[in-house]
């Protein structure tokens, strides 16, 4: 299943971050930034699987020169130089297809704010999600002309700016022009999944979106997976959430699977009843029969919905009632250790 994530953020000096070192961990190489002579060095890097300079008017530059004319430019302490784009890669296309998805962004970003745009892709971390291809996007905040002259900051960049104007956010526009892109790629590779950048409640759907694991969960059940190699045992989760996480997944796994057989049974019934239709039977006849199948799949799916709507509910309930009971051990345990350091509490 494709899953559709942007996400778009600015990186300012102010927080301690610096274009030159940032571009150096996406793109996995060794840039020495002139303005602080702080050297960032990851060669050494490993998921990078490609890092493409798209600059307008087509121009070639290295990428360690054009980043540190762009420091360059900026000469307040509080500038920000940079905007960053995260996307998702659907893991239904191959690296060529990946790639070719995220460069053709960069190009459609560089073209409409006339900026230029840094393309890594990444494939996903060894611990984690097999699933997980990703790219970051970094944007120049200014202008930067076919001959490479660098201009002024691109207001339409600036979220604070639009909303003074009452624009749309540069994020809110480039969710559904992500969306665009990406369903294009996928159905050029001929794959039934497509992204929707509309939130669950706009779609129609029930239920919120799935909730992130956190980085200290994530970190444990990394840990824990790490054991697991080393034992030569298979991994399970060790934590609740990860647990109630991929008890959701294993749901969602099913019902799109028999989604796809329900779509694949369609597209065959389809052809035979092409076939037919060029038969001496009689097409009214055909038609009924095939209206009733229609009728019986959709009744079908329709009862799948609710019975994985009904999981996902008790999923969710018993995921509440399990912190509760843990949230009462947690209070249990504080209460017996304060009888044990201070004795028992007064009307205990």
């Amino acid at each position: 299943m494709a899953i559709f994530h942007l996400t778009m953020k600015p990186m300012a000096r102010s927080s301690g971050r610096s274009v030159i070192g940032s571009i150096a961990y996406r793109s996995g190489e060794n840039l020495t930034n002139l303005r602080d002579g702080v050297t960032h060095d990851y060669s050494r890097r490993d998921g990078v699987e490609s890092a493409t300079l798209v600059l307008p008017g087509e121009r070639a530059e290295e990428r360690g020169v054009f980043w540190n004319r762009v420091e360059a430019h900026h000469k307040r302490g509080d500038a920000v130089p940079g905007r960053e784009i995260q996307v998702a890669l659907p893991a239904e296309l191959d690296p060529d297809q990946r790639r070719a998805l995220a460069v053709r962004y960069g190009q459609d970003l560089s073209a409409r704010y006339g900026v230029a745009v840094d393309v890594a892709v990444h494939r996903p971390h060894g611990e984690g999600d097999e699933r997980n291809h990703h790219a970051h996007i970094v944007m120049s905040a200014c202008r930067v002309e076919p001959d490479g002259t660098l201009g002024k900051k691109v207001a339409e960049l600036d979220p604070i700016h639009c909303k003074r104007h009452q624009l749309p956010t540069p994020a809110e526009y480039e969710r559904g022009r992500w969306e665009e892109l990406t369903n294009t790629a996928l159905a050029q590779a001929q794959c039934h999944a497509r992204i929707d950048h509309r939130s669950r409640a706009e779609q129609g759907l029930d239920g919120s979106a799935q909730e992130k694991m956190g980085p200290a969960v994530t970190a444990i059940e990394r840990k824990a997976q790490r054991e697991a190699r080393a034992e030569g045992r298979e991994y399970e989760p060790v934590t609740d959430r990860a647990r109630e996480r991929s008890r959701l997944l294993e749901l969602r796994d099913v019902a799109l699977q028999k989604a796809q057989q329900a779509l694949e049974w369609g597209v065959e019934y389809a052809q035979r009843m092409a076939r037919r239709m060029q038969s001496p039977f009689s097409r009214e006849a055909l038609a009924a029969v095939g209206t009733q199948e229609i009728e019986r799949q959709s009744q079908e799916r329709a009862q799948a919905q609710a019975r994985l709507q009904l999981q996902q509910e008790q999923a969710q309930r018993e995921a509440v009632q399990r912190e509760q009971l843990r949230q009462r051990q947690v209070e249990r345990d504080q209460q017996r250790q304060i009888d044990h350091d201070h004795g028992p509490s007064l009307g205990r």
